[in-house]
């Protein structure tokens, strides 16, 4: 998955407090990125672990309108995980 044009975007914004953050995201969502991509990013570029950059994509000002599908996605999820390992 290349996100190298979303980085570029990133870096361009991002100066290290959590309102540029904000802004570097909602850019990088303006210009095509999804949260996978964006999540990506934030790995790349802040060095956070999956579930770091995770945690701040999803509960971000700019993906919350999916969150709630996010987590009931991620429940059902485990739901299945959890009936396989259970036969």
């Amino acid at each position: 998955m290349n996100t190298a044009k979303f980085e570029d975007i990133f870096e361009t914004i991002y100066d290290g407090n959590p309102n540029s953050l904000e802004l570097a995201l909602l850019k990088i969502k303006e210009n095509g990125a999804t949260q996978m991509q964006s999540t990506l990013v934030l790995i790349k570029k802040l060095k956070l672990s999956i579930k770091d950059a995770d945690d701040l994509v999803v509960h971000s000002n700019v993906w919350k309108e999916n969150i709630d599908n996010v987590i009931k996605v991620r429940n059902e999820f485990g739901d299945v995980l959890e009936d396989i390992g259970g036969e």
